[in-house]
């Protein structure tokens, strides 16, 4: 069962040799590699040269989507993986998910556990993903799959659920998750598939990422879900009055309050 790993790239030569060795190091014997680079500047191309074993391309794109979208088109593999370049995987993965898949053909998208690491930081943090639709849409209350790295999938998912939008260029992954998990059969292993790397040149922020869920979740909802924009809105409101009433209370009140004078900033 051949391995289709997809990675993204833009000026990312700081990190994408990690990337690459973690693949490389599966010692997994069907496997394949694309980078699609989106021009870069910064040596990444060297980098790529270096391994021989590696399929690229590197020509301007209209962001993260099209470059994702790009990969998947030359891709050849039974199941699917995206890997962002400063991430990557944990040792054995590889083999694991295909005898999964092998045991479990019903089955079409497999998650595993991940590892939040931050630069310049000793630290690290543990995501376990929940793996109902439900929980998935409640993304500012479960735990999701944060990034891609921690999620494998055939790839007829993909082809039905179609390319991803290119208008869309922090949320992607999100994007799919939905449209993924109401529609296709999910299983979790406690196995830790890799690791989503905190970087400064990191899209994902904290004062940002929810708010591209939420606004990606009630897109989806509106269009797909009816019924699940509901339940958002319900599930959003008990959770600003009963698990975090001084932000409710904060929001509320700044919203009643003038805007401060120019001078005043």
């Amino acid at each position: 069962m051949k391995i289709s790993v997809l990675t993204p790239s833009l000026n990312s030569a700081r990190y994408l040799e990690r990337a690459i060795r973690s693949v490389f190091d599966q010692n997994f014997p069907d496997v394949e590699h694309i980078v699609m680079d989106g021009g870069s500047t910064d040596g990444t191309l060297d980098i790529l040269r270096r391994f021989p074993q590696v399929r690229w391309v590197s020509e301007p794109d209209r962001g993260q989507s099209d470059a994702m979208n790009k990969a998947f088109a030359m891709a050849t593999g039974d199941i699917v993986v995206y890997l962002n370049a400063d991430d990557f995987f944990e040792p054995g993965v590889f083999r694991c998910v295909s005898e999964f898949f092998h045991r479990n053909p019903a089955v079409d998208l497999f998650v595993g556990s991940l590892y939040h690491r931050y630069e310049g930081s000793p630290r690290v943090e543990l995501t376990v993903p929940e793996t109902t639709y439900r929980c998935v849409l409640l993304s500012f209350k479960y735990q999701f799959p944060h990034n891609p790295v921690c999620y494998f999938y055939r790839r007829r998912v993909q082809q039905i659920i179609g390319p991803f939008p290119l208008d869309e260029h922090y949320a992607m992954d999100y994007w799919f998750l939905l449209r993924a998990f109401r529609r296709f059969r999910v299983e979790r292993t406690g196995l830790v598939f890799g690791t989503f790397f905190h970087s400064p040149t990191c899209k994902t922020s904290s004062s940002h990422s929810g708010r591209n869920c939420r606004r990606v979740a009630l897109a989806f909802c509106r269009q797909h879900d009816p019924f699940g924009w509901c339940y958002y809105h319900l599930s959003w409101c008990w959770y600003l009055l009963f698990t975090q009433p001084g932000k409710w209370l904060r929001r509320r009140v700044g919203a009643l309050l003038p805007p401060p004078s120019p001078a005043a900033r």
